[in-house]
């Protein structure tokens, strides 16, 4: 009897040094970390650079139709405001670029003369919707557009089509990266319809419509508060 209280003994103390010595070594495991989302809602304000292909067909009565296409930089500045529910983006937007797109061709079938477009400027407010991976925000967006062109035949006949302010539509898609809580990055592309024109010539009675549409990129840095 007494050797058997003494084996219940050792053994139940065994146990417990056993029990210990599991609970000693073995850690409780660490708590898994918590993902770092960010959140784009806010105002923000930064600047673009980037180019313009324009496509600005002329229609001459009596004549063929021909283009001007052309190229330049455009460089400016956006202002606008996110807000973010889920990881759903919607915002507004506005920019203003200044533009030195110009194209230049012969005018119709006029040999020795050369007809040109030229855009002083490209603005647009936009309202936008994405779709936001953490930092990464993929975006379409779609809004009016405001553009000046100037028409000329600069060779040959010096004259004028006049041009002036224009009001479109335009549409894109763009992709940003937040390097922090308040710096992005991103890339934008956007198409600009601004349909057509007649401009008389500033030196007869003779007139030419215009239609006028262009493709731009342009590389993004914004600062959001």
């Amino acid at each position: 009897m007494k050797f058997a209280l003494l084996a219940a003994f050792i053994v139940s103390a065994w146990s417990g040094v056993a029990f210990a010595a599991d609970a000693i070594t073995e850690p409780a495991p660490a708590p898994l970390p918590v993902a770092s989302t960010y959140n784009w809602s806010g105002a923000y304000i930064g600047l673009q650079v980037g180019g313009g292909w324009n496509d600005s067909r002329w229609s001459q009565i009596g004549s063929p139709t021909f283009n001007t296409n052309g190229s330049g930089a455009v460089y400016g500045g956006q202002i606008g405001y996110n807000y973010q529910f889920d990881k759903y983006v919607i915002g507004i937007e506005g920019d203003f670029a200044g533009s030195s797109v110009k194209g230049s061709n012969q005018c119709s079938t006029t040999s020795g003369s050369i007809c040109e477009t030229k855009q002083d400027y490209l603005a647009s407010i936009r309202g936008r919707v994405g779709y936001a991976l953490d930092r990464f925000l993929i975006y379409g967006d779609a809004g009016v557009a405001f553009t000046k062109y100037k028409f000329a035949e600069t060779q040959l006949f010096l004259q004028s089509f006049g041009g002036g302010s224009r009001v479109g539509w335009t549409a894109g898609l763009g992709a940003e990266y937040a390097f922090d809580n308040h710096w992005i990055a991103g890339v934008e592309w956007n198409y600009y319809d601004f349909g057509s024109k007649d401009g008389q010539s500033s030196q007869t009675a003779f007139v030419v419509n215009n239609r006028d549409r262009e493709n731009v990129v342009a590389a993004r840095l914004s600062y959001k508060f």
